[in-house]
């Protein structure tokens, strides 16, 4: 579970309306000032071109303190982390779906909301039973 302070800025990368798979790839990232457990303020930056470096660097520009996002390479974790960002990796599912659970408490890395947990769980069947 994630721990939130009473005011704080997080992040999402955004493919359409849910979470990126990549971070490194999102053409849009989500902007929600966070008071409580609410949104102040949300509004969508187009960041699609941009390098990993620069969206580090505007994350850092942007006062972002939380990342919620799909994939994430190890090095640009470390860089995030080195910045004082929060980052909750490996989530999928619709964007309003993942930041009401973040805004609950009760977001964790890795979840998967939505039609991937099915699709998910029936890969995971089916590896194990081949036959």
């Amino acid at each position: 579970m994630t721990d939130r302070q009473d005011s704080m800025r997080i992040a999402m990368p955004v493919f359409e309306n849910r979470i990126s798979p990549r971070f490194d790839c999102a053409p849009t990232l989500v902007l929600c000032d966070i008071s409580g457990q609410r949104v102040t303020e949300r509004k969508e930056i187009f960041c699609e071109g941009w390098s990993d470096i620069e969206r580090i660097s505007k994350l850092k520009e942007m006062g972002v303190d939380t990342l919620i996002c799909g994939g994430l390479p190890n090095h640009l974790q470390g860089i995030l982390k080195n910045n004082g960002v929060n980052i909750i990796p490996w989530v999928a599912g619709n964007s309003d779906e993942i930041l009401d659970l973040f805004l609950q408490g009760r977001l964790n890395t890795g979840m998967v909301i939505g039609p991937e947990k099915g699709k998910k769980e029936r890969a995971k069947r089916e590896i194990k039973d081949p036959g």
